[in-house]
């Protein structure tokens, strides 16, 4: 066998070293130049993350301003809404306080147009000389009522002559002479019930037809018999309110009449008659907007120092209005109703 030489195993080992190093190198050096490129690379995706950066915190300060924007009108408009509540409260309660203002004025008007009618009379009254005087009639002649009528007003005399003395109700008579008229009217279309100074006796009715029903009857004359309130002696105002009231000269089916319970006048006559001719005219046809009537009680005619010339007064003047007025003037003739 020959022997190893020695320089071969030498020259092996530095070639193979050389071709290490030149592989070591060629690999660094392909990593210098892809660094190289690398590097230019991280520069453009950093240059491009860095604007897109900017734009990102540019929309968000946009933002932030929008929101301080927003916040500001939000409050604004917070503070636009609690005004509008603060106003909306205070126009509500200036409402209530209106509407019962309101309430207040209307209920205080007619009372004071009756006022107003009875200083009309007063003053139409002391513009005359004489009171003009007329026939009493024949007070045990009742006239028939008329039949027509479709609506009822009734005013009441609640002055203290119309009363029992022992009880100061109303006396029964007055309330047996009410129901007889009632029932020669079975079947109307509306009732009403007012005292002699133009309150509605029934509460909550003013200026309202009410239906004629048996319930809103028998209430009406349990209402009256008991009637606490003192009027006076004179109906005028109470026919005035119910013809202002109550009369509608746009319902073409409408036939009303009035039907005054009295015993006394203490007014003057022909300033009730001329107002009575202004507030109730006749109709094309000749006849009244309103017929009105009359059933007159004696409770002062037999007792001079009461003033039976107020009875006497009270009898003439409904016998004339009834006469002109498309109505009935009925004289009761005795105490107890008869």
């Amino acid at each position: 066998m020959r022997p190893r030489n020695k320089r071969d195993s030498a020259d092996f080992g530095l070639s193979f070293l050389d071709c290490i190093c030149c592989g070591f190198g060629a690999i660094v050096l392909l990593f210098v130049i892809t660094m190289g490129s690398a590097n230019k690379i991280i520069e453009s995706l950093r240059d491009r993350l860095d604007m897109v950066a900017q734009r990102r915190l540019s929309e968000i300060e946009e933002l932030d301003s929008q929101v301080v924007q927003v916040a500001k009108r939000a409050m604004v408009a917070a503070d636009a809404v609690n005004e509008a509540q603060t106003q909306a409260e205070r126009l509500s309660s200036m409402m209530e306080t209106l509407s019962r203002r309101i309430a207040e004025l209307a209920a205080g008007r007619e009372s004071l147009l009756v006022e107003l009618d009875e200083k009309k009379i007063e003053i139409a009254a002391m513009q005359k000389e004489l009171e003009v005087e007329f026939e009493l009639p024949d007070i045990n002649l009742p006239v028939g009522l008329p039949i027509e009528s479709n609506y009822i007003a009734f005013v009441f005399d609640t002055s203290g002559s119309m009363r029992d003395t022992r009880t100061d109700q109303i006396y029964e008579a007055v309330i047996e002479k009410i129901q007889n008229v009632l029932d020669s009217y079975p079947e109307i279309k509306g009732v009403q019930f007012l005292d002699a100074d133009g309150r509605f006796i029934l509460q909550g009715t003013p200026g309202i037809w009410l239906d004629d029903r048996r319930e809103t009857r028998m209430g009406a004359l349990r209402v009256l018999s008991s009637y606490q309130t003192f009027s006076n002696s004179n109906p005028t105002p109470g026919i005035f309110r119910a013809i202002r009231s109550l009369y509608q000269p746009d319902n073409p089916e409408m036939r009303m009449a009035i039907f005054v319970f009295g015993d006394e006048f203490t007014g003057q006559a022909e300033p009730i008659l001329d107002r009575l001719e202004t507030m109730n005219p006749r109709k094309d046809n000749g006849k009244r907007h309103v017929s009105i009537n009359a059933v007159g009680f004696p409770t002062v005619l037999r007792y001079p120092l009461m003033g039976a010339h107020t009875g006497m007064k009270f009898a003439n003047l409904m016998r004339e209005v009834a006469f002109r007025h498309d109505g009935a003037f009925i004289a009761v003739t005795s105490e107890n109703g008869r």
